[in-house]
């Protein structure tokens, strides 16, 4: 039986629910054909690189993100930068070989490219003969993704700009794949609507704002664009979600107390897809897998608070295709937020393109082209 690893660093959410998706279908639609492992590569080969890095990016993005959009850009320019991160990772991959030496994997699938680089490091050094898979969870490209390029197998990408993108950087382009960003199969199914909001106490007839607290670590400046969705003057129902963040969580619930608008708020929950679907708008940063849901799932995308780097190129791509909506001043919130309700016409562009570049297949598509390369 064929053994496929698929390699994630929990660097954020995206990159594990991107691997998790990959194999929840693989275990769905091949049961019993093949052995599939999901690990956190990072985390089995040191934890403390993997806390130092974690909370390191955290950091940053939370209270220097200029020096975090400096790092990012030195290391689109400069080799140097992702030669050092490079060389950590081939420090470390001798760690994770006795992994590979324990399970032998025919195919790697990895989402993160620290985990690339550990298993072309393996590769190079001829301790494996796996094929190598990489999944880019953005939707612009980064040379941090591309090095060791000689040893991966299949490049899998968000839309056909990242195809020339990476074609330009000397990559092969029958290696390359536009498939999309892996889509986990509850972004694919239709709610009942009408029960999800009899829960909430909602409305079918008033317009339904999703909005998301700033992800995993409450990075985002969430309080301002809660506050303005909760000023505008249409009688609207929010759906808030705050995540694991507590304080985000308080932060919401005083704010409701002062209005009159209808708001559900919750902590985590595994209900992501079906509050998306009872959704009219989404408001969100635009991480990649995120975004890649908010796509899929059709609803205009309310854009905010984007970290730098990754996640001001995948505003860029939304906005520039128009995908999504960005708020680039949070004091004007409201006033955004009243026009795009009252513009059916800019609502059904918006998701007129959205339907034009996302990918809901992408899952299938990158499985498929995996298990043919076996």
């Amino acid at each position: 039986m064929k053994k496929i690893i698929i390699l994630y660093a929990s660097v954020g959410g995206g990159h594990y629910r991107a691997a998790d998706g990959i194999k929840k279908y693989i275990d769905e639609h091949y049961p019993n054909e093949y052995i599939v492992e999901l690990i956190d590569g990072l985390n089995y080969v040191s934890k403390t690189v993997d806390k130092i890095t974690i909370s390191s990016y955290v950091n940053m993005a939370r209270y220097s993100p200029k020096t975090w959009s400096k790092i990012y850009k030195i290391g689109e320019e400069n080799h140097s930068l992702g030669s050092f991160s490079n060389g950590v990772q081939k420090l470390l991959s001798h760690k994770l070989f006795d992994l590979f030496e324990e399970q032998d994997p025919d195919v790697v699938i990895s989402t993160h490219f620290f985990m690339t680089e550990m298993v072309a490091c393996l590769k190079k050094k001829k301790k494996t003969k796996c094929k190598l898979a990489v999944i880019l969870t953005d939707y612009a490209s980064h040379k941090f993704w591309l090095s060791s390029s000689e040893y991966v197998d299949l490049y899998f990408v968000a839309n056909e700009q990242m195809r020339y993108t990476l074609i330009h950087e000397g990559i092969e382009e029958t290696k390359i794949n536009v498939t999309g960003i892996p889509v986990r199969p509850e972004f694919l199914l239709e709610y009942n609507k009408e029960k999800t909001f009899e829960e909430f106490g909602f409305s079918m007839d008033k317009p339904t704002f999703l909005v998301f607290g700033g992800g995993q670590y409450g990075m985002s400046d969430a309080s301002k664009i809660f506050k303005g969705i909760l000023d505008v003057k249409e009688d609207i129902q929010i759906i808030a979600i705050a995540g694991k963040s507590e304080k985000t969580k308080a932060t919401f619930e005083k704010l409701t107390e002062k209005s009159n608008k209808k708001v559900a708020i919750l902590g985590f929950t595994d209900r992501v897809a079906e509050l998306m679907y009872a959704s009219d708008f989404i408001v969100s940063k635009p991480g990649g897998l995120t975004t890649t849901e908010i796509l899929v799932s059709n609803k205009p995308f309310i854009i905010f608070s984007p970290v730098p780097g990754q996640e001001e190129e995948n505003s860029a791509f939304l906005t520039n295709n128009g995908a999504g909506v960005r708020i680039y001043d949070l004091n004007k919130t409201t006033p955004i937020i009243e026009q795009l309700i009252n513009d059916t016409f800019r609502v059904e562009n918006i998701k007129l393109m959205q339907r034009h570049v996302a990918k809901p297949n992408s899952t299938k598509d990158i499985v498929d082209i995996v298990l043919k390369n076996i």
